[in-house]
């Protein structure tokens, strides 16, 4: 029997450069023990050239280990999506705009989405040669599309600026969520 645990997170600081990955934030929490943010979460420290008001900091990750046995590989997989309040920031401390946190909220909840996305795939996922190969392939497949629904989101709504957009985009990630509700956790 051979035993594999690989583990593997990606993290992502939207509107602002990746954090340096190799030092793990001291506080995270996940989407299901606090998928609501307030602004007493971002913790961080913006960077001295910040242009944006606010940024988050949230990840998706997965662990699994591989077993074969009479020469049938079995995987179990597990994804998170963890959001980090030191890495997450405001520029103006006294920040209380419900408008530009709700944007930011979306950021957290489009990560959400594609945990969930990724829950599923896994779901159907059967392993062949490589675990870790073909794993690290569906997931980084998620990642990029993560990415790219994030900065669309930025680009379509300015930022939140544009109001009737922004509106558009909460309502479809909400619908999204409810579609994929029954993936919000690992089986």
């Amino acid at each position: 029997m051979k035993l594999f645990t690989a583990v593997f997170f990606i993290y992502l600081c939207i509107g602002n450069s990746l954090t340096n990955l190799h030092s793990d934030p001291v506080e995270r929490f996940t989407y299901q023990e606090h998928s609501k943010l307030n602004w007493s979460d971002f913790k961080g420290v913006p960077p001295k050239n910040a242009i944006y008001f606010a940024s988050v900091n949230s990840s998706l990750g997965y662990t699994f280990t591989s077993k074969t046995v009479d020469g049938k590989i079995n995987v179990e997989i597990k994804v998170e999506c963890y959001f980090y309040p030191q890495l997450s920031w405001k520029r103006n401390l006294n920040e209380n705009n419900p408008d530009l946190l709700d944007h930011e909220q979306l950021h957290w909840d489009i990560s959400e989405l594609y945990a969930r996305k990724l829950r599923a795939a896994f779901q159907k996922y059967v392993p062949q040669k490589d675990p870790k190969k073909e794993i690290d392939f569906i997931f980084r497949k998620f990642e990029k599309d993560r990415q790219q629904a994030q900065k669309s989101y930025d680009r379509e709504t300015r930022h939140g600026v544009i109001k009737e957009t922004q509106k558009s985009w909460e309502s479809k990630i909400k619908e999204a969520l409810f579609i994929t509700s029954e993936f919000a956790v690992d089986p």
